[in-house]
């Protein structure tokens, strides 16, 4: 689906206001993460790549992860604010309609940013296997100490 720059448009500033305040962006993930959530059976496989959006976000967010490029991080912000809007390109009410079209700009917004994507997932893998490690060695030295 082809997606037009006027679609998006009213959904730009929102998004830059939310990049600016990360309290306000936490209240939009939690959001997006609900609606998603009630969703998901609906959402199919778009469900996976809407959680790895929500995940780079919240990273982002939190401050664990600082190598997402601005220009990508507004695109996840401004497909986070389209897909909880009520009222977009296609009303959320209409049966299954809203939900298509939510599931298209999520899909543009991921074909935007792959790349980005891509170096996040290795990097989330990285910090995933490292906690792991640190887990292990945890459990090593408590079992030598009660030996």
């Amino acid at each position: 689906m082809d997606i037009d720059d006027k679609k998006l448009k009213p959904f730009k500033a929102k998004a830059l206001e939310y990049i600016k305040d990360k309290d306000k962006s936490m209240g939009l993930l939690n959001e997006a993460i609900q609606k998603a959530s009630a969703q998901r059976n609906r959402l199919g496989e778009v469900w996976e790549k809407l959680h790895l959006l929500f995940s780079v976000f919240r990273d982002w967010l939190n401050g664990s992860y600082k190598e997402l490029p601005k220009r990508s991080l507004f695109m996840i912000v401004l497909g986070i604010v389209y897909f909880v809007s009520p009222i977009d390109g296609v009303f959320d009410y209409i049966p299954f309609g809203g939900l298509i079209d939510d599931a298209a700009v999520a899909g543009f917004v991921i074909s935007q940013v792959s790349a980005d994507l891509e170096k996040y997932k290795l990097w989330k893998k990285q910090v995933n296997s490292e906690i792991e490690l640190e887990k292990n060695r945890e459990n090593s030295s408590s079992q030598m100490v009660e030996l």
